[in-house]
């Protein structure tokens, strides 16, 4: 009796002990799965929530009244006519028609230049040298030569009347210079050199030794001496005018600084503010 009892005993205990390891073994599945359901919803999010390349802004980028952060991060570059005219257009669109196309030289008989302040695919933003001031537009990039990123910069205070030079935001000197008066003000904004003119053959012309044409014009002003109103920075011959407002918009400085300012490249940008 004692033994049947002890059998008894014995087989109940086996059957517990199995049923505790085949529980233990199910609670494993359900862990497992669990585990590669939440590895496989990860990875499936991380796949599926990559975000989709949308082409830049076509809207017009106003002009920065100061040396904008987004110089390091996008660098200005120039952009020049590979010898032919240069259709703009509104949008980066190979099915649009172009909104405007700009001679292959200037009227100063130099190559057309632009301004690229972005790209998109073969497209490049660009600010134009064309009333208003703000104007921008798109190009292809077949039609120009891009230089690689400017180092250069030069920005104009109308309140200190001064011109400073940078490298790289590092700056190289600060010149005292004379700008436009309250009748015919400077205009403020970006702008870049197109139309560098050596005048040391030609004195008297009240523009100094070199004249470097800009973008930019006049806002007051459609036409002066025959031409479109564009504005310049320019040597002078009457030392005692700079540092004063009394040009017709343009910026005068000495002939020395005026100089050293003429061997820079077209497309250097001139913030004025």
């Amino acid at each position: 009796m004692a033994d049947e009892v002890s059998t008894r005993t014995e087989l109940r205990t086996r059957r517990q002990h199995r049923r505790r390891v085949a529980l233990l073994g199910f609670v494993a599945v359900l862990l497992i799965i669990a585990t590669a359901g939440v590895f496989v919803a990860t990875r499936d999010e991380g796949t599926t929530r990559q975000a989709t390349p949308k082409p830049p802004s076509t809207t017009q980028v106003a002009n920065s009244s100061g040396i904008s952060t987004a110089y390091a991060a996008a660098p200005l570059r120039s952009a020049i006519t590979k010898g032919g005219d240069v259709a703009v257009y509104a949008a980066p669109d190979a099915n649009a028609q172009p909104t405007t196309t700009l001679p292959a030289t200037t009227e100063y008989t130099l190559p057309r230049s632009f301004l690229v302040f972005d790209q998109y695919q073969d497209w490049l933003h660009v600010y134009l040298p064309i009333r208003p001031n703000d104007s921008t537009g798109w190009i292809k990039a077949s039609d120009v030569t891009v230089s690689s990123p400017l180092e250069y910069q030069i920005k104009v205070s109308l309140a200190d009347h001064t011109l400073t030079l940078l490298k790289n935001g590092a700056v190289q000197f600060q010149e005292p210079a004379a700008t436009g008066t309250g009748d015919t003000p400077t205009p403020t904004g970006l702008f870049y050199f197109t139309d560098p003119i050596d005048l040391a053959n030609q004195p008297g012309t009240g523009y100094g030794a070199f004249a470097i044409g800009l973008s930019g014009h006049s806002n007051v002003l459609q036409t002066f001496a025959g031409g479109d109103g564009q504005i310049a920075v320019h040597g002078t011959d009457d030392s005692g005018s700079i540092g004063r407002s009394v040009s017709h918009g343009c910026v005068r400085v000495d002939n020395r600084v005026i100089l050293e300012l003429s061997t820079l490249p077209l497309g250097t940008p001139v913030v004025i503010t």
